[in-house]
């Protein structure tokens, strides 16, 4: 039995030009249905987002979509995937807090400019100390190759130590996140001292 329940993804609300992303994000949906763990992701109906959410409820998963009122009134991601549980927020910022609130783990999946900058406010608010939850990086084909290459050169740089890049989990499959996430909440669970 896993030791977390529910799981944000970041990912785009476009599909890219690999169909092999697009495979990888239904599939992975589908692991998470298998395995009962509760998806929370932005809404979409199109493309990543889409593709993981149907995944997972076409596998009798839990979908929770985050979105906020702009989006929602031009998306209408409740039209393309069945969404058990539907929140609408006026800011971004109450979005993204929601949705991290509820999770046991964070995965990013290819994405643009939303999905980078989930990754970096929740990167962000784990070196702070706000959030402690795992963050996995799925480096499918190396489309984040050049993107964890300048972490690196930001460590060189001097702006970023270098045991802050264990903030950040890269892996290269999706079969990969889930026995990950439970190694390191595992690993945590170990390491917290017994109450007194």
């Amino acid at each position: 039995m896993l030791h977390f329940k529910s799981v944000v993804v970041c990912c785009g609300s476009r599909s890219g030009r690999n169909p092999a992303f697009i495979q990888a994000a239904q599939n992975f949906g589908e692991l998470l249905a298998q395995n009962h763990i509760h998806l929370i992701y932005g809404a979409g109906g199109t493309g990543m987002m889409g593709a993981v959410a149907t995944g997972c409820e076409r596998n009798g998963g839990y979908v929770t979509g985050a979105t906020i009122k702009q989006l929602y009134d031009i998306e209408r991601p409740d039209l393309a995937v069945h969404i058990d549980r539907m929140e609408v927020w006026n800011r971004l910022y109450e979005r993204k807090v929601s949705m991290t609130k509820q999770a046991d783990a964070i995965v990013v999946l290819p994405g643009g400019y939303g999905t980078l900058d989930e990754l970096f406010e929740l990167l962000t608010l784990k070196q702070i100390g706000i959030n402690n939850v795992p963050i996995i990086l799925v480096n499918m084909d190396g489309f984040f190759n050049t993107l964890h290459q300048f972490l690196f050169e930001l460590v060189g740089e001097g702006y970023i130590r270098p045991d802050q890049l264990r903030l950040l989990t890269v892996v290269k499959s999706i079969e990969e996140v889930i026995p990950e996430i439970e190694r390191q909440i595992v690993s945590t669970l170990v390491q917290e001292p017994e109450p007194a």
